[in-house]
């Protein structure tokens, strides 16, 4: 062997080396991180580690899924345990049945849980949590009296715990411009905002709630007395050791700003004390501790204002509110009913919010304020509007993967006035008028008998890949609303990963046979896409994956992702026709463009003949372009009947003829590039 050939050698072996040895320090600093419930910080280093070549054992997946779990980011958690369903062991096996339990899937979620009792977990507390379940499953009715909407004007990369003040609203929420030091969560710094009220209604624009209050690290968690003029709120503080706690202070407002800051006595460096609540009185602060002697994590107190602002000893509120679980965020209501956010009580998942009432003695009678309240996600933070209890807000992580925190508003419906020329609907003027008051022969009611329906038979998540439609690159980041298309309402909510998945469960009490979904699936600098699917053609979707189109920047190709031809009956309309033509002079110039022609019908009539008539347009379409000297290997035609609706028409929707026209075009899509 030659001379250079052994150095070659060498120097390879050595490279080698050096790669594995970066790979172990990597996977070793990750687990550290994780050790120290740094999952921010841990997930970083895994990354690193395989951005380097290493390859995740089995071990190392369930540890990023553990990561993903604790971060609250429960969708990417889910699409990672539900792969290594087979290997999961102890906290992993909860954590699992947490995730579809979060997701709506009650069943799977008892299954998992009493799989946890097997492995050494706690079979008192897996039975509360089997008992929530079974709850959650009876109780997932809508609550109709009630609005939930994520306050757009304040939504950021995160914002919460809001409380309100004199004419408006001090939340927290991510400095202006991103903080560049982040906590363990991989989250900005967060300190406090005002934004202003106008009867109700959030104005825009928000700003610094106080120069004196503003912190390097987080500020959050407020509350004040009736006057305005004391403010409790809580910040984490360094400790011996290097580690931290959550600690509540106060301070006074002196006519311009918030001075003489100091640490309530109820602080501790043993536990955490956070979310002050004051009484309507002024007399009590409730706040949330993680003290050992409570009866769980983290457990409700009061504690009396002293006339310095400082508060006595608190005092446990009890194993009627708090439970094995968690319960914090107190807010008392102006009639000193308690409301509180806990993953003890029966609940939907994560953290819901509860009302108990105040009677002589004590708060007795917690309730759940179900749903669109709350959602299998972490809802707390909830307050009512001073003067008017049907308006309110409150905090949550339900949009998106669940990662993030937003603040949510809380209304009333909306009144729509009936008129008297509002046209029929699907015949119910010929209902005929039944007279209530007319005495029915108890022999003669038939006994009600439920059917039991079995839930297996449908699809238990909405579980595909997204792809870009120009080169079949998967997409990250894609948001994914799955809505019930009856109401409106929405079911749930995630984005696709790094990987282009997505898996959103779908609940159990949407699994019927005439449930339909409105499916909506967008991303920037990608054209958005809307379908209307029968729960059973979930499973071609998961099958099939689903593409979405590019926006591209090019100036011809953005031309073409614009183009709309239209059509009544069976012919494409003048204006159509001239689209083609102008298709056809780029598709001339651009021999290496492929689109798709994809044709759409309204949603009226039979579904499988609009079907029909949309596959028959494309090909019309694709005729006249072949005619004009266009090459077929450029052209896609594909109808795709009545599933991509360009407005509200869908079907049970009242609208005129024009409004349904919209819906029958052929839209063109840039598809690929050919070799």
């Amino acid at each position: 062997m030659k001379p250079n050939s052994r150095i070659l050698m060498l120097l390879l072996l050595l490279m080698t080396v050096a790669t594995a040895f970066a790979q172990r320090n990597e996977l070793k600093r990750a687990q550290e991180f994780l050790a120290n419930e740094e999952y921010y910080r841990a997930l970083e280093y895994y990354n690193l580690a395989r951005e380097k070549g290493a390859e995740y054992n089995t071990q190392t997946k369930i540890e990023i899924a553990r990561c993903y779990f604790y971060q609250k980011n429960v969708t990417e958690a889910f699409s990672r345990y539900v792969e290594l369903e087979d290997q999961l062991t102890g906290e992993d096996i909860i954590n699992y049945a947490s995730c579809w339990q979060q997701e709506g899937g009650f069943e799977l979620a008892i299954e998992w849980y009493e799989k946890a009792k097997k492995h050494g977990a706690n079979p008192i507390d897996m039975d509360k949590l089997i008992e929530a379940c079974e709850w959650a499953g009876e109780n997932g009715d809508f609550n109709t009296e009630v609005v939930v909407n994520p306050a757009s004007l304040l939504v950021g990369d995160v914002s919460f715990g809001i409380q309100y003040y004199k004419d408006g609203v001090v939340f927290s929420a991510e400095k202006e411009g991103k903080s560049k030091e982040v906590d363990r969560s991989g989250r900005g710094m967060l300190n406090l905002a005002f934004s202003k009220l106008i009867d109700g209604e959030l104005q825009e624009g928000s700003r610094s709630f106080s120069k004196e209050l503003e912190s390097d690290y987080h500020v959050g968690a407020t509350a004040f007395t009736s006057d305005f003029k004391r403010i409790f709120y809580t910040k984490p503080v360094r400790i011996k050791g290097g580690d931290s706690r959550l600690k509540i202070f106060t301070s006074e407002f002196n006519g311009e700003d918030w001075v003489n800051e100091k640490v309530l006595s109820i602080s501790s460096d043993d536990a955490n004390v956070a979310y002050p609540a004051v009484s309507p009185d002024n007399k009590y602060l409730y706040y949330t501790s993680t003290e050992r002697e409570g009866f769980g994590g983290k457990d409700l107190y009061k504690g009396e204002i002293k006339a310095s602002g400082d508060v006595a000893n608190g005092e446990n509120l009890g194993k009627g509110i708090n439970t094995f679980g968690n319960e914090e965020w107190p807010y008392i209501d102006k009639d000193g009913n308690l409301f509180f956010a806990s993953d003890g009580h029966l609940g939907f998942g994560g953290l819901d919010i509860f009302m108990a009432e105040i009677t002589e003695n004590g708060f007795e009678n917690v309730t759940n304020l179900r749903q669109p309240i709350n959602s299998g996600k972490d809802d707390f933070g909830y307050v009512l509007e001073p003067g008017n209890p049907s308006r309110g807000f409150l905090s949550s992580n339900r949009l998106g993967n669940g990662s993030s925190d937003a603040v949510f508003t809380i209304a009333p419906p909306m009144v729509v006035e009936e008129t008297d020329d509002a046209p029929p609907i699907f015949g119910l003027d010929e209902i005929p008028v039944v007279d209530m008051q007319q005495e029915i022969p108890v022999d003669t009611v038939p006994e009600l008998v439920v059917p039991v329906v079995d839930l297996s038979m449908f699809p238990t998540s909405l579980s595909t890949k997204l792809t870009s439609t120009f080169n079949g690159s998967v997409i990250a980041g894609v948001t994914v609303e799955i809505r019930d298309a009856n109401d409106g309402t929405l079911v749930a909510s995630s984005q696709s990963g790094d990987d282009g998945k997505v898996t959103i469960v779908i609940p159990d009490t949407y699994k019927k046979n005439d449930q339909e979904f409105e499916i909506k699936f967008s991303k920037v600098d990608f054209d958005s896409k809307r379908m209307i699917v029968n729960i059973m053609e979930v499973e071609d979707i998961n099958n099939n994956g689903l593409s979405l189109t590019p926006i591209f920047r090019d100036d011809v190709l953005d031309d073409i992702g614009t183009m709309i031809v239209t059509y009544v009956g069976n012919e494409i309309t003048k204006e159509g026709l001239a689209v083609l033509d102008e298709l056809a002079t780029y598709l001339l110039q651009n021999p290496n463009i492929v689109v798709k022609l994809n044709g759409h019908t309204e949603a009226k009539g039979n579904r499988y003949n609009n079907l029909n008539v949309s596959q028959n347009i494309a090909d019309k379409a694709e005729q006249i372009m072949i005619s004009k000297g266009i090459n077929d290997e450029q052209l896609i035609p594909r109808g795709y009947g009545e599933r991509y609706l360009k407005n509200k028409c869908k079907r049970g929707v009242y609208c005129s003829d024009s409004e349904h026209l919209i819906n029958r075009r052929i839209e063109i899509v840039v598809w690929r590039m050919l070799e």
